[in-house]
């Protein structure tokens, strides 16, 4: 399996690349090229940056399975999802239990349970703004993927290499 990770050298990214390998699939990572540079040296790295725009590294490849654990605006998401086109068998997109319109969902609460109103008129991500920005990150790859789209909405997470 082919995997493309956008955003795997940090905290969450790196575990799942780190699953990923001991798997065997082929991981390619996509990023600037700044956090942890010296991590995974037998990857295929490509280098791009979401803040300007810059995905041009990923126009010739094609992968089963595209994580997307660095999209938390709309504009970045719907760029990434811009250069790959069709070349991506299923987008996984990292997302946040932040989505949900009230902080820390119950027991007994499922993907049904209402989100907060989408957010795309700002890219300043703060406590008000993360949660909304999600949510249209979600919806804009809902509507580009459908069925082959994945939505994963974890709550807080700790652990190994935790900034």
């Amino acid at each position: 399996m082919r995997i493309l990770v956008l955003g795997g050298t940090s905290f969450v990214g790196r575990a799942i690349v780190e699953d990923a390998q001991r798997t065997g699939a082929e991981v390619t990572l996509f990023g600037r090229g700044k956090t942890g540079p010296g991590l995974f040296p037998d990857l295929i790295r490509l280098i791009g940056d979401r803040d300007t725009g810059d995905y041009g590294a990923l126009h010739p490849g094609s992968w089963d399975a595209v994580v997307d654990v660095s999209g938390y605006v709309p504009r970045h998401v719907g760029q990434a999802m811009n250069a790959l086109g069709d070349r991506a068998g299923r987008y996984l997109f990292i997302s946040s239990h932040a989505v949900y319109q009230r902080p820390g969902v119950e027991p007994g609460s499922t993907e049904d349970t209402p989100r907060r109103p989408p957010v795309r008129d700002t890219e300043e991500l703060d406590a008000d703004t993360y949660g909304p920005l999600k949510v249209a990150c979600e919806d804009d790859v809902m509507a580009r993927y459908g069925s082959r789209a994945t939505i994963v909405r974890p709550g807080k997470v700790a652990g190994p290499h935790d900034p």
